[in-house]
């Protein structure tokens, strides 16, 4: 059977974080290796999206090209895929000459057809910039929740679709002023069209998952209206009509043929150039996207109707989405320093241990907190204590006896056949929450048979059959063998380098023959050969309490000094909210008095107070030096309160006494580009973690080189 698996093409602006693993990625690549153990033929894309607006926005604020964030965010993008064992035929690019020419002809046969017609619109202009702004460079209020930090295109925060002139206190997200609304010309799908024909549709998908089957019908019933199909931007592909020249088709139409221009990248990659037709114009093929639920609409509605509009593709079988992944309440966001990216946390927890513990919390029908200590307690208690220390003691015993497990020899009790009964049911449910995407759900059928597996082990007593009956303890520890490989053979899917090693040591032969199939399943035929080793997994250890030991405080400059007795110097007042403090900083080559004065600023308020050529420095202000360009540290809000407490990641102050530069040191403090910002960071325990302030970023004032050390 074919099988077609499209991910949600992730904005190449920025790293991975653990957010968009849990919404789209690992539970798909989970799905596809289990299709394909299963003997499935399986084409599985996704790939980067390069021409969305948060592309051009990181491009602004660094003054680089689109493309090199672009060419940056792809490659990384590629390698955290990989890090993590997630691999896609391909992870495409919307870049490619192929993707352009694919939505121009989309695009030319929507023309054709009249399903594009010109309207007038107004767009935000922003006067300062002196340029009409895309939705997703202006920001305000959510008319609908009050979010504050909602984008003229989308709330993230309730997921409802926007126009920016329904937010309230618009600005643009380059310079800060209020846009104007000016008319323009574009051309609009007829997106109303299609709404009879996709609640008919709709009518057939009874067997979605609620969160995505009532939003989307109540968003039809609400009344589909024409979008707009292009947009005044430089950026993009170009739309193929007269008059046009100056404006891009809209990346929200173009990203998603995206899954149609890498099937047919793929296909002449592999030499069969229609290969990609047999998954997306043969009925019978069952087409399944992965996404998180901020996406629902596009893949629910938008994409169908213009797959309906094509007229001979298939149209979506399956639409899985996620709902969001939180960390200490909050959503993921690495722009914001909220949570892990997905190089920070593989640096110090092995992948299989972040898949697993990933996999057995995903957010199927709610939001879900990733917490450390729930990553570290599910990891040692179940993966290692349970399934881990259950193979070592199994394959300890039979080795350290020297006995030979045969199924010739093997006699079967009431007891062994309960339990192959037992396994055999907890196989077939785990196949059939995998089947509907619900991950999470198998992960408790898995684990119900690894605890099952201990029981049986435990209740055989074969320290005891050994010495008494040896025939039926070979029949016990064979039975426990097939239950092993049972294990073994189902987690494959969700860590895949993790059942390898524990197939290899119980030495299945069935595994050497046939590799990871659902043969493996199957207790006829199999054979053993256990393989003495160190028990195969260490305790994870990552932080057992907070170490944070730098007092940061946000003060702001009052006065400014030259130092009486030293050229580079300057001697500040500076207000910290519960005190004034006399600050001696090095910035008289790059700072004007002027300058200065009303800064805000990141000081080191726990730092043992020293003179310096004579004047009393009561603490230590953070500033970048690229080894060019020094710019002092400041929050991303200067909203931030004097006095606030700056947070590392979501570490507060958890010390007391004064430190010394050494112990300031240890911190490995620098600023890193985040998201087209210079973020300033520290490491904790081998994390890289944002420093923070009332849920904004600590930044760079001036543009430096990243990353940029921080003294």
């Amino acid at each position: 059977m074919k099988i077609l698996v499209n991910c949600a093409l992730p904005y190449a602006n920025g790293p991975l974080h653990l957010g968009h693993v849990a919404g789209a990625y690992l539970n798909a690549d989970i799905f596809v290796r289990f299709q394909r153990m299963n003997g499935n033929e399986v084409l599985f894309i996704s790939g980067s999206d390069e021409h969305g607006t948060p592309v051009t926005i990181s491009a602004d604020k660094q003054n680089v090209s689109p493309i090199e964030i672009a060419d940056k965010y792809h490659r990384e993008h590629e390698e955290s895929f990989r890090s993590l064992d997630i691999v896609f035929d391909l992870f495409s690019r919307t870049t490619y000459q192929e993707h352009k020419d694919t939505v121009k002809e989309f695009f030319l046969d929507f023309y054709n057809k009249g399903l594009l017609v010109e309207r007038s619109m107004f767009s935000p202009f922003c006067p300062k910039c002196n340029r009409f702004m895309p939705d997703r460079y202006i920001e305000g209020t959510c008319p609908n929740c009050g979010f504050e930090g909602s984008r003229g295109d989308q709330c993230d925060n309730c997921g409802l679709t926007l126009d920016p002139m329904d937010l309230k206190s618009p600005r643009c997200v380059i310079c800060g002023e209020t846009p104007e609304f000016r008319e323009t010309k574009h051309m609009f799908f007829q997106l109303d069209r299609f709404q009879d024909q996709l609640l008919q549709w709709l009518e057939t998908k009874n067997f979605w998952r609620h969160n995505v089957l009532s939003f989307t019908r109540n968003f039809i019933e609400n009344g589909l209206k024409e979008r707009p199909m292009t947009r005044d931007i430089e950026w993009g592909v170009p739309v193929p009509l007269e008059g046009y020249e100056h404006k891009r088709i809209y990346v929200w139409f173009e990203a998603l043929i995206g899954y149609v221009s890498a099937a047919r990248i793929y296909s002449k990659m592999t030499g069969h150039d229609n290969y990609w037709e047999e998954f997306y114009k043969n009925p019978e093929v069952k087409n399944y996207h992965f996404m998180g639920k901020d996406n629902i609409s596009f893949h629910t509605i938008i994409w169908p109707a213009m797959l309906m509009a094509r007229g001979d593709y298939n149209l979506p079988y399956m639409v899985t989405a996620n709902e969001y992944l939180t960390f200490k309440g909050k959503q993921f966001s690495k722009s914001r320093g909220i949570g892990f990216s997905v190089d920070e946390i593989i640096k110090v927890v092995p992948k299989d241990y972040v898949r697993y513990y990933m996999a057995s919390i995903l957010p199927e029908g709610a939001d879900t907190d990733f917490t450390v200590e729930d990553l570290q307690s599910k990891v040692n208690t179940e993966l290692i204590d349970k399934f881990g220390n259950y193979i070592h003691r199994l394959v300890s015993f039979i080795t350290n006896n020297g006995l030979h497990i045969s199924s010739k020899t093997v006699n079967t009790d009431d007891r062994d056949i309960d339990a192959m009964r037992f396994a055999q049911e907890r196989i077939q449910a785990f196949s059939s929450f995998v089947n509907q995407s619900e991950i999470k759900k198998a992960m408790g059928e898995w684990l119900e048979l690894v605890k099952y597996a201990n029981g049986y082990f435990n209740q055989s007593e074969p320290w005891k059959l050994i010495k008494s009956d040896r025939n039926k303890c070979i029949s016990k520890l064979y039975h426990s063998l097939v239950l092993a490989q049972y294990i073994c053979g189902i987690s494959y899917p969700v860590i895949p380098s993790t059942s390898q090693k524990m197939l290899e040591i119980i030495g299945s032969s069935k595994f050497r023959e046939t590799g990871f199939t659902a043969n493996l399943f199957v207790k006829e035929n199999s054979e053993f050969f256990p393989v003495k080793t160190d028990p195969p997994f260490h305790k994870l250890e990552l932080l057992k309490e907070n170490p944070n030991c730098l007092d940061l405080r946000i003060g702001q400059i009052k006065e400014v000094n030259n130092h009486t007795n030293a050229d580079k110097l300057y001697v500040l007042r500076v207000d910290l909210g519960y005190r004034e403090a006399q600050i001696v900083a090095g910035l008289r080559n790059y700072y004007t008095p002027d300058e200065l004065v009303g800064m805000k600023i990141v000081v080191v308020d726990n730092l043992k107070w020293a003179k310096l050529r004579g004047e009393e420095s009561q603490g230590m202000l953070l500033a970048a030096d690229d080894g060019k360009t020094v710019s002092i540290l400041t929050p991303a809000d200067n909203a931030a309160s004097t006095g606030g407490q700056v947070r590392i990641g979501n570490l507060e102050y958890n010390s007391s006494g004064k430190i010394d530069m050494e112990q300031i040191l240890k911190m490995k403090l620098r600023v890193e580009e985040n998201n087209g910002m210079p973020v300033a960071t520290a490491e904790i325990d081998g994390l890289r973690l944002p420093l923070t302030v009332a849920g904004s970023n600590v930044v760079s004032q001036k543009n430096v080189m990243v990353p940029a050390s921080v003294r």
